[in-house]
């Protein structure tokens, strides 16, 4: 199959909103109702990078740091998210998860992995192999395109697979 690059393209640009959005359906329907979309965000991102400072979430929600930090007040408060002074530099504040935050990221998490496992079990094997290969091949084609996320400093977590 001779498929040229701008039609692989167009379907990408089509399936990946369209998986987003069932994605965030799933998060919505699984996270607590005090927890807010751009809440249970913050707490992903924090728990991809370790030693996250306020800028650093402001930039991933692009939100300002007002607004940021009004959001992380909330998590901080609800006992998800704790400040702390960095270990390098005691002027800087660096925000992790606490146990709280760990549970209720990893809940969340395990439920759109598990639905998502529900979805891709209605494929064939086969099937389930060609999807997998295309993510490691996106994976490879994006890895080295910075995200808003993307800090020298931070310690990115590695996807280590649906279990986690």
């Amino acid at each position: 199959m001779n498929l040229p690059p701008r039609d692989c393209a167009a379907e990408l640009l089509e399936v990946v909103p369209l998986m987003m959005r069932v994605i965030r359906t799933k998060v919505r329907a699984h996270s607590s109702p005090e927890l807010s979309v751009p809440q249970f965000r913050a707490l992903a991102f924090l728990g991809r990078n370790e030693g996250a400072m306020l800028g650093d979430v402001a930039g991933f929600l692009v939100l300002t740091l007002s607004a940021t930090s009004k959001l992380i007040d909330g998590l901080v408060t609800a006992d998800l998210v704790a400040r702390d002074s960095d270990p390098l530099d005691r002027r800087k504040i660096v925000l992790t998860l606490t146990a709280s935050g760990q549970r209720k990221f990893a809940a969340v998490r395990q439920a759109t992995a598990d639905f998502l496992t529900e979805r891709v079990a209605e494929v064939s094997v086969a099937e389930r192999a060609c999807i997998t290969d295309a993510m490691r091949t996106l994976r490879g084609i994006f890895s080295d395109v910075p995200a808003p996320e993307t800090n020298a400093r931070l310690i990115k977590t590695a996807p280590t697979g649906i279990d986690n």
